[in-house]
């Protein structure tokens, strides 16, 4: 007849339990990912204060090239003027 195999029963236990030790490289790994992205949160904000410093320092600046420039003519004035009464005195006698 035939030969047909007897099943035999296998028990099979319950997982066990990982310990905290199996978990040491997830803890680690997600330690990583949560500093790297505080240390990037903190330069993109270093990025964006120092953003804002730059523009206030390059309006300053321009302010100061008017102010500059301004200057400029007035002395071109006063020097004109003075030109002009140093000729006005040494005509006179």
């Amino acid at each position: 007849m035939t030969d047909t195999p007897s099943a035999t029963a296998v028990v099979v236990a319950p997982p066990a339990r990982a310990s905290w030790k199996d978990l040491v490289p997830a803890i680690a790994l997600i330690i990583t990912v949560v500093g790297l992205l505080l240390g990037g949160g903190k330069i993109l904000g270093r990025v964006e204060s120092n953003s804002q410093r730059i523009e206030k320092l390059e309006q300053r600046a321009d302010t100061r090239d008017v102010e500059q420039s301004d200057m400029k003519a007035d002395l071109a004035a006063i020097n004109a003027k003075l030109d002009l009464l140093i000729r006005r005195t040494s005509e006179r006698p």
